[in-house]
């Protein structure tokens, strides 16, 4: 607030001390301006004037520093004619609220000094209510400046007249002048103060800025300015900028369409977009946190330099690569128009071009920029052939040779339709054999290296079959795979092994099963490491001895038959139809003296340097010495030039292979001995070879070459015997004629190329062996292993076992099925792993400090460790207790005792305690004798309604011998005196509770209070049985009479009152039994509470889960049980039925020859015991298991014991005080009787749980809406300071608001009412008793009731068992219609005069004794109490330990 004080204008000019008012040009005119610095929101404007008021005046404001005066009020007794404005001019909704009003209100002289002018910017404003929500309001208070301009004076008339002397004396004198209002921060500020340059500008909050908080910071432009208000602040919130930016503007548009206005603007690190919030142009990054990378896209390669996600670039269609920085297969030199394709020949190529210069890969025998043509010395490019061309043979004397002319494709083909074709079957070290033929082809053998050897059809000179396949069709069982296959070569002294050429080929789709393997004769196919030359290979092929299918065994895994179907060779002859030609069969150009299409003769002229050399030889010149020409084959000896025809002899050697004479002897020596053969005239085989080339031991044998399956060293010398061929200098520890099995002690395949694939010691483990003589497997190396012993070398225990000992093997882990992980234990100690909490080596124990060996292990006890004397507990996880400490956990100290400095122990308390605990005792000794009492005390023997049915005639005296309502208050009694014992037993559970938890404690405040409220409960349980006990003496009976009634009328009347003093009684015994009820069920719902912990429920789960699993496994095996004893009752009843049919033949066991049939029955007596045997076995471990399992489900349920207990005790409250209500009820049915006007009693018993929560409901609600309307107050009053106007609407709302929250709390009663009423409606509990003897047929629909009510306390204990609902069952509802028709016959019957009025004495003497009783143990209670209270004086004055 601004206050001028003492303004004064005696002349038309306007003091110098105030700025900014522009010159006035009417000479009656004086302006006052306030200039307050900074914009404000005008309150009010208030003047006094010194002098009297002017006759017209008016206030101007302006918004803005440089903005236009605005009119704020015009104050004139004429109006229309000085400012043009109406007089007294309001405002409607909707119409512009930013108009100046005119009053002629301040306008009169009087009075003459001392008149006050007070100015409200919001009065007649219709938004003034909703000032926040009312922009043109806010503008219309707002000012930089305020201008008092006084236009003209009160001058008595004087300005008629016009005299200069006298209008000199009027003159304006403002005594104060003071302006309203607080500092424009536009809800965003608390205060102003001068900011760093001086001027005085708003503290901004919310992230606002300027000097009225008039806009938002720079970074705080996600949303647009607004106003704050008393609902919402409206801060300025910040761009996301995803940290990449500073700066950021609003874009109006984005938050349109986004609902963030924020737009950031230059991102940092390669980040755009109106957050920053993915990567610019040609940048990308993998996730939205990560920085961005550049592209690198490849210009060239590229469809764009934009990559996504990943940084994969869009490439060209010939080009790949993450960045397209590189050609696809097929494609080379990347250039602006992509990759070019490649154009090498597939045939003779590896693959693709190279991508940066396009040359091709060409294969081995092939050459050319794009391996088009073959090598010098090759032929035929072929795109199977993996070496691309096939090498010329020409018997090694030619290396130019080109495919041959006239020649077709031919298959050597045995499909073994009709039969072996000529294949036998060979094992290593043996001849051939029959083999298992059918009709789908030959059966192949699996087991150890069985092989089958071609017939003459596939063998001898096989050149022309070089390069080609062998084709061999298997067919193999569904699921299953082809054998490990390989062919063997023999020809020409070599010997060789081929692979498959690729995979296994489907043959037909039509033939399911049947698989193909390709062999290629040619080098590349060899096992070998270094394979063969071609020339060698294809020598091999010219004289081809033996072709052998070899088949590696797969032991006992491979499952079902392999059957070989059929064997192609490819091979070539001369051309004779249309079959397609062969182009791999070569035509050499041969050399000069040689000649032929192999080259393999020796032209005209020429002869083999080595006479009958072979066409392996080479040809040389003849030197026939003028006798003619030569052969080019044969040789001769003599002297060729003694000139006779006979000078030439031919040479004693084999074929006339070439010889010479020794001069000196004249012995004729052969000197090329064919392969294999030596000596003078080539008489035996060469080392290495074996047989008698001469016949000089017997028939002729020619040299072949030892076979020793590669076994020997090829550089010694006598690696086999001459004659016979079985070879003596076997290696690698291998055996036999050909070195084709392993030594005893070794296994492995003899036949293996590498000398490290062949055989190898067993080295059984001597502990695990069944004995040092047997030998391994020689196939599989398998050891003959101990019972349980493993491994290939018998060196491990199998799973399950452990501690390897000769003689004996391994014996059993014997973990513990429950304690265990696994039924595996450490091989060497014999540990197994264990579950946690469970020790011992077998698992079958908990370890110390933990309890209940479970399938989950063992829990921990966590036994106290100042508190326990060992920290292992019981298996109810009870801990054993030092002195002085108490509780399950042993945590607590014990009555008398507290916890010393230091918590070292428990100490015991001064011998002070031990005297309150004395008088406590007496206290309760008293509370038992006057439960005694209680308990004792009746009006007489019990009613027996038995007695009214033995009598033949109904007697009016009837009623009098017996009490009414004996039976029903002896049950009433009982079951106060059994709630009276569940409530001390819920206290002594509530005291150790509350021990146990630590209200000092953080986070157990909510259970501290938990435990008061339950404490509080069980009191008020308590009081109401105390108050139910000391009613129930009131309830008197009829007693005997012998005489009837004097006056019936006076002494029905005064039964009639009696009876009402009796239903007074029941009422409240009701009353007291219902506040028990609600007491119980408070004290339940508590314990459930407390139940429900998490320890609690965690161990009921556990104990749940672990008893279906002994429930599972219990069915399991019953159920194996089930499906096994049929079976094997089955069996005993076959082997019976065959021993008896087999009975009459076993008469023929005394003859002869009857030798048969005893063997037989011997052997069915055998499998007869055997069964039994099986059978007696599964059922003894059918029981041991099922007692096991009983054993298991005694442990589980022995363990569920105290959760049972404490469920028991709890349901115990509740079904007492239910018994407590139902025998009241009886009571209450039993008065009734008596009485005339019994229609209409009905019980009542609403449910605690859903009133409270109604009520909890309604109070809610009321406190919301009373709060709420509060708030709205407080805030109208703190916006609006003093404007009474405003203000008093708030408080109008207020209590509109309270009116509606009265309405609702009405509503929230008039719902508990409505359900108390279907409450009543669904349980209410009708009870009728027979009055007369006519009505005594209706006793056994009371007991039926009865009865009924006892199966109701059943049900609700089972769900009580279970944590079910909460529920009290009531019996049927029935009318009473009857009862006052029974007592109008029961009158009529009373014949007797005074027998009534003797029963009314007898029960007023009963009564007044029953007083005296009761005003005695009022006066007992009396004395209880005044010595509780001393005890509790004495246990206030006692130490801070002892009384805690």
């Amino acid at each position: 607030m601004w206050r001028l004080q003492g303004v004064s204008a005696p002349r038309p000019h306007p003091p110098p001390s105030f700025q900014g008012c522009a010159p006035i040009p009417f000479y009656k005119r004086v302006c006052i301006c306030l200039v307050a610095g900074k914009a404000y929101e005008i309150t009010y404007v208030r003047l006094r004037f010194h002098t009297s008021r002017p006759e017209s005046f008016a206030i101007y404001k302006r918004t803005h520093t440089s903005g236009p005066w605005e009119p704020y009020q015009y104050y004139s007794a004429s109006c229309q004619k000085t400012y043009g404005r109406p007089e007294g001019h309001s405002l409607w909704p909707g119409e512009d609220e930013r108009v100046a009003f005119c009053t002629s209100e301040f306008s009169d002289i009087s009075p003459l000094n001392g008149g006050n002018i007070a100015f409200s910017t919001l009065e007649g404003r219709p938004s003034a209510y909703n000032f926040e929500e009312s922009p043109v309001l806010q503008e219309w208070v707002t000012s930089t400046e305020i201008l008092i301009s006084l236009d003209r004076l009160n001058t008595f008339g004087d300005d008629i007249f016009k005299d200069p002397r006298v209008l000199q004396s009027y003159y304006y004198a403002v005594s104060d002048f003071s302006v309203g209002g607080r500092c424009k921060c536009n809800g965003h500020a608390s205060e102003c103060g001068p900011n760093e340059a001086g001027q005085l500008a708003c503290r901004c909050q919310h992230n606002t800025t300027g000097v009225d908080c008039e806009r938002c910071l720079p970074f705080f432009q996600d949303r647009p300015w607004a106003r704050g208000t008393a609902e919402d602040a409206n801060e300025c919130l910040p761009c996301n900028c995803s940290g990449h930016s500073s700066e950021c503007t609003f874009d109006r548009e984005l938050f349109r369409s986004t609902g963030h206005g924020g737009h950031c603007h230059h991102c940092r690190d390669h980040t755009a977009g109106p957050h920053c919030e993915h990567c610019e142009r040609n940048y990308y990054r993998w996730a939205p946190r990560t920085p961005c990378q550049p592209c690198d896209c490849h210009p060239a390669g590229s469809l764009g330099l934009q990559c996504d996600n990943s940084g994969t670039c869009t490439c060209k269609p010939t080009v790949t690569g993450w960045k397209c920085d590189r050609c696809r297969p097929g494609f080379h030199s990347l250039s602006e128009g992509g990759c070019r394709p490649c154009t090498c020949n597939a045939a003779g190529s590896l693959g693709t071009c190279d991508p940066h210069s396009g040359s091709c890969p060409c294969k081995e025998n092939v050459e050319g920029s794009l391996c088009d043509r073959c090598r010098p010395g090759t032929f035929n490019l072929q795109p199977h052939n993996p070496a691309g061309c096939s090498s010329c043979f020409c018997y090694g004397h030619s290396k130019v040779c080109a495919p041959a002319a006239g020649f077709q494709a031919h298959h050597i083909l045995s499909d073994f339709r009709h039969g072996a074709d000529g294949w036998q079957a060979r094992s290593t070290g043996s001849s051939g054999r029959p083999l298992q033929w059918s009709r789908n082809g030959i059966l192949l053998s699996l087991q150890g290296e069985e092989g089958l050897s071609a017939p003459e059809k596939f063998l001898g000179d096989q050149r022309l079959s070089y390069g080609q396949p062998v084709i061999l069709t298997l067919h193999v069982p569904p699921g299953g795979s082809p054998p490990a296959v390989h062919l063997r070569l023999e020809g020409a002294g070599l010997a060789l092994a081929l692979r498959p050429s690729g995979p296994p080929r489907p043959q037909d789709s039509r033939q399911p099963g049947q698989v193909q393997l390709w062999f290629l004769l040619q080098e590349t196919s060899e096992e070998a490491d270094i394979p063969l030359p071609a020339f060698h290979f294809q020598r091999l092929l010219a004289n081809l001895t033996a072709l052998g299918i070899w088949i590696r065994g797969q032991g006992l895994g491979h499952s079902g038959a392999v059957v070989l179907c059929e064997v192609q060779l490819t091979s070539a002859r001369a051309q004779q139809g249309l079959a397609p030609p062969a182009s791999w069969v070569e035509t050499c150009s041969c050399p000069q003296g040689y000649t032929g299409q192999f080259c393999e003769l020796c032209a005209l002229g020429y002869k083999r340097e080595i006479p009958r050399g072979g066409p392996y030889t080479s040809c040389i010149p003849c030197t026939c010495n003028q006798h003619g020409t030569c052969d080019p084959s044969t040789g001769f000896y003599g002297n060729a030039f003694a000139g006779h025809a006979d000078d030439c002899q031919p040479c004693p050697c084999p074929d006339r292979s070439a010889c010479t004479a020794i001069p000196q002897s004249g012995e004729v020596v052969c000197t090329h001995c064919p392969p294999g053969q030596r000596g003078r005239r080539c008489e035996s085989c060469e080392d290495g070879y074996f047989g008698d080339p001469l016949g000089l031991s017997g028939t002729p044998q020619p040299c072949r070459q030892c076979q020793c399956s590669g076994n020997v060293d090829l550089n010694a010398v006598g690696n086999c015997d001459p004659r016979s061929g079985r070879c003596l200098r076997c290696l690698y520890n291998t055996t036999g004629a050909h070195c084709e099995r392993c030594e005893d002690g070794f296994y492995g395949s003899a036949l293996a190329t590498r000398p490290e694939d062949k055989c190898a010691p067993c080295s059984c483990d001597l502990r695990g062996s069944v004995s040092e003589k047997i030998t391994c497997n020689p196939v599989t190396g398998q050891c003959a292993c101990l019972p349980h012993v493993t491994g290939r070398d018998c060196s491990r225990c199998s799973p399950g076992f452990y501690d390897l000992k000769s003689e004996r093997g391994c014996q059993s882990c014997k973990c513990h099925p429950l304690g265990s992980l696994e039924n595996k234990c450490h091989p060497r100690t014999g540990q197994c792993p264990c579950r946690p909490g469970v020790t011992g080596q077998s698992c079958d124990r908990c370890q110390l400090g933990f309890f209940g060996f479970s399938i989950k292990g063992c829990r921990d006890c966590k036994c106290s460790p100042l508190g326990a004397a060992s920290p292992q507990c019981h298996e109810n996880s009870t801990c054993v207790c030092r002195p002085g400490f108490v509780g399950y956990k042993c945590d607590r100290c014990q009555d008398n005792f507290f916890l010393v400095d230091g918590d070292t122990g428990c100490q015991e308390c001064p011998t002070c305690y031990a005297l309150v605990k004395e008088e406590a005792a007496k206290l309760k000794a008293r509370l038992m004798l006057m439960e005694g009492w209680l308990q004792g005390s009746d009006c007489g023997s019990p009613w027996g309604p038995l007695d009214v049915l033995q009598g033949e005639a109904p007697r009016g005296d009837v009623y009098q011998s017996h009490h009414l309502l004996q039976e029903a208050r002896e049950a009433f009694l009982e079951q106060v005196v059994d709630l009276e014992g569940a409530m001390k037993a819920t206290w002594k559970q509530l005291q150790v509770l509350r021990g146990s938890v630590r209200c000092d404690q953080a986070g157990a405040q909510k259970t501290c209070a938990q435990l008061t409220e339950l404490g509080e409960a069980v009191r008020s349980s308590e009081e109401g049985v105390l108050r139910a006990a000391s009613a129930l003496p009131f309830l008197v009976s009829l007693q005997e009479g012998s005489s009837p009634p004097a006056n019936w009328s006076h002494l029905a009347s005064e039964a009639h009152i009696l009876a009402r003093s009796h239903q007074d009684m029941a009422i409240k015994i009701e009353a007291a039994a219902r506040k028990a009820l609600l007491a119980s069920n408070t004290s339940h719902e508590h314990l459930q509470h407390l139940l429900r912990g998490k320890e609690a429920s965690e161990a009921r789960r556990e104990l749940e889960d672990r008893y279906q699993e002994v429930q599972a496994a219990q069915t399991s095996l019953g159920t194996a049980v089930a499906e096994v004893l049929p079976k094997a009752e089955r069996a005993l009843t076959t082997v019976k039925q065959v021993i008896g049919d087999a009975a009459p033949h076993l008469v023929l066991l005394v003859t002869p020859g009857a030798m048969p049939q005893n063997s037989q029955a011997r052997h069915l007596d055998w499998k007869v015991k055997a069964l039994e045997q099986k059978l007696a076995q599964r059922e003894r471990q059918a029981v041991q298991a099922e007692g096991a399992l009983h054993v298991e489900a005694g442990a589980v349920l022995k363990k569920m014991e105290p959760f049972m207990q404490l469920r028991n005790k709890t349901t115990a409250a509740l079904t007492q005080a239910s018994s407590a209500v139902q025998a009241a009820t009886l009571t209450v049915i039993g008065a009734k009787t008596l009485l005339a006007d019994l229609e209409g009693v009905k019980l009542k018993f609403p449910l605690p749980k859903e009133q409270a929560a109604l009520k909890r409901r309604a109070g809610s609600i009321r406190a919301r809406l009373l709060e709420e309307s509060k708030r709205k107050t407080r805030q109208a009053e703190r916006m609006l300071g003093n404007a009474a106007a405003l203000s008093s609407s708030t408080k109008k709302k207020s209590k509109e608001a309270e009116l509606m929250a009265k309405e609702n709390a009405k509503l929230a009663k008039a719902l508990l009412r409505e359900g108390k009423q279907r409450h009543r409606h669904a349980s209410r509990l009708a009870s009728q008793t027979q009055a007369t003897l006519r009505q005594a047929s209706r006793l056994r629909q009371i007991q039926e009731s009865r009865g009924s009510l006892v199966k109701d306390i059943q049900v609700l204990s089972e769900l009580l068992v279970k944590l079910g609902s909460l529920d009290t069952h009531r019996a049927p509802a029935q009318t009473l219609n009857e009862t006052q028709r029974a007592l109008e016959s029961l009158r009529l019957q009373l014949g007797s005069q005074g027998a009534l009025h003797r029963k009314l004495k007898r029960l007023q003497q009963e009564s007044a004794r029953q007083e005296l009783q009761i005003e005695s143990f009022e006066s007992d209670l009396a004395e209880i109490r005044a010595d509780k209270h001393n005890l509790e004086t004495i246990l206030s004055s006692l130490p801070e330990h002892c009384a805690s």
